[in-house]
């Protein structure tokens, strides 16, 4: 079993460092906050989730100028998460074999994302509350608020398990206890909370942001992050595929009847994960619903779990395997294997990686035109991938075509909603709410003296720049 689980490890780590995929969802949310922290983002920063994550990593980003050490860290905190799993369950050798041999951890290892730390430290704040629950040790309840506190810190959406923790391990205790878990969220949220003064001047700037756009989804049916898929069948399919084998156990009654608590906790998580399904997600879970596993099964059932993980985990490492050499369909994020399923039919496959190739157009681009601002269009965020790319200091900046826009159009509003319910009465009054999103009003750019456009393998939607040269991905256009 040590040869094994010696062999699965170093596996593990070299298809993760080797392979060029880095995760395609939200992940310049934090590569970017943590190459601009660094002083090596040549652009504005447009983040959508918590700084925390790029602060963390920032100063390895400078130091190494890529994003590499995203991938140690992943790694490091997946290992913590299958040692937990092992130490939590008195050390349970089969809790070790399972969570070594989860699918959602081989696929989330190459991920730059703060979910993997976000996992670990929920299964800490399970450990302690449920160790609570048993005891009615307050000290087991504070440090489950304070671990509850930090998830949220580093990943904002974690806010919604700390709700089911309240509701669910909570409900028949001691208001006092009710004040004192929530007390020590609070306490865990602290270094977001001088993030969000230390950036924005306001301490509750990114909690405030993703309660605004949940809102906009309940109300409105609108969400300014979402993911939109064209296939809610395939992504239901795919959490479900990566949830542990066997993971429907928990609800057999005898089970039920002594784990009531936990297994409510995994079913209203499931819920959450499933109004927006997300194979990323599972990693949020899957550690406390193989802690419940462990216990229950049988040998039999654990030798069929092992085989279904590996068939699964070898079919994840397909699309990061093939990322090692090959660049698949173009693809400035690479793939992984929803995406390669998805587009099975119309695969291709080139030896030369687009990144690396719009890396030597940013770096003879700016040997042509040292020190010059470029608008960068046709997609309002256009010019992340390049800021992103970039590693030098020859280009001042890239701007976005969407605060261009704005300029030219003497605007600053980016987006608006207004909520005003018709009262049913002839009420002379009418109560109504207004939000948005805006353009900064501190941007010091010279919009007006911008010479230069570029655009990626496309000609440029906006009148007043005249094409000039072709670089091998780039267009470059001067203002007329």
């Amino acid at each position: 079993m040590k040869r094994t689980l010696i062999f699965l490890s170093i596996a593990l780590i070299l298809i993760t460092l080797f392979t060029h995929y880095y995760g395609s969802i939200d992940i310049g949310d934090y590569s970017d906050s943590a190459k601009y922290l660094a002083g090596d983002y040549q652009a504005k920063i447009r983040v959508s989730h918590s700084f925390l994550y790029g602060i963390f990593h920032a100063p390895f980003i400078s130091l190494l100028n890529n994003f590499i050490f995203f991938k140690v860290t992943s790694l490091i905190f997946l290992f913590l998460i299958i040692y937990s799993v092992y130490f939590i369950s008195n050390k349970n050798k089969n809790s070790l074999l399972l969570s070594l041999f989860s699918p959602i951890v081989w696929y989330m290892a190459p991920w730059i994302n703060p979910l993997q730390l976000a996992g670990l430290l929920l299964l800490w704040g399970f450990y302690f509350i449920d160790r609570y629950d048993k005891k009615n040790n307050l000290k087991d309840l504070f440090l489950s608020g304070v671990l509850i506190g930090l998830c949220i810190s580093f990943w904002n959406t974690a806010i919604y398990f700390s709700i089911i923790f309240l509701l669910v391990f909570l409900f028949n205790k001691k208001f006092s206890n009710v004040i004192l878990f929530s007390l020590s969220c609070l306490i865990g949220l602290i270094p977001l909370f001088v993030t969000d003064y230390l950036l924005f001047n306001f301490p509750f700037y990114t909690l405030i942001k993703t309660g605004f756009s949940q809102i906009l989804f309940i109300v409105f049916k609108e969400s300014l992050y979402s993911i939109s898929s064209s296939n809610k069948i395939l992504d239901l399919l795919f959490v479900f595929l990566f949830l542990p084998l066997y993971f429907w156990l928990i609800y057999k009654p005898s089970f039920f009847k002594e784990n009531k608590k936990k297994v409510i906790f995994v079913t209203l998580s499931l819920l959450v994960i499933l109004t927006n399904p997300q194979i990323r997600y599972v990693i949020a879970i899957a550690p406390i619903i193989i802690l419940l596993l462990s216990e229950i099964l049988t040998p039999k059932q654990i030798k069929k779990y092992l085989i279904f993980s590996t068939i699964l985990i070898l079919i994840i490492l397909i699309p990061y395997s093939i990322q090692i050499n090959h660049n698949i369909n173009g693809s400035y994020q690479g793939m992984e294997i929803r995406e390669f399923a998805a587009t099975f039919n119309n695969l291709s496959f080139s030896e030369k990686f687009p990144q690396e190739t719009l890396q030597e157009d940013l770096l003879r681009l700016s040997e042509d035109f040292p020190n010059q601002t470029f608008l960068v269009g046709n997609n309002p965020d256009d010019y992340q991938i390049l800021a992103d790319l970039y590693w030098g200091k020859g280009i001042s900046e890239f701007v976005s075509i969407q605060d261009y826009n704005l300029w030219f159009s003497n605007n600053t509003v980016l987006f608006q909603k207004k909520f005003m319910p018709a009262p049913n009465i002839e009420d002379r009054r009418q109560i109504w709410i207004i939000g948005g999103m805006s353009k900064n009003e501190k941007d010091p750019t010279d919009y007006k003296n911008i010479k230069y456009a570029i655009t990626i393998n496309q000609p440029l939607k906006i009148e007043g720049f005249k094409f000039i040269k072709k670089y091998e991905f780039l267009n470059l256009y001067l203002k007329s």
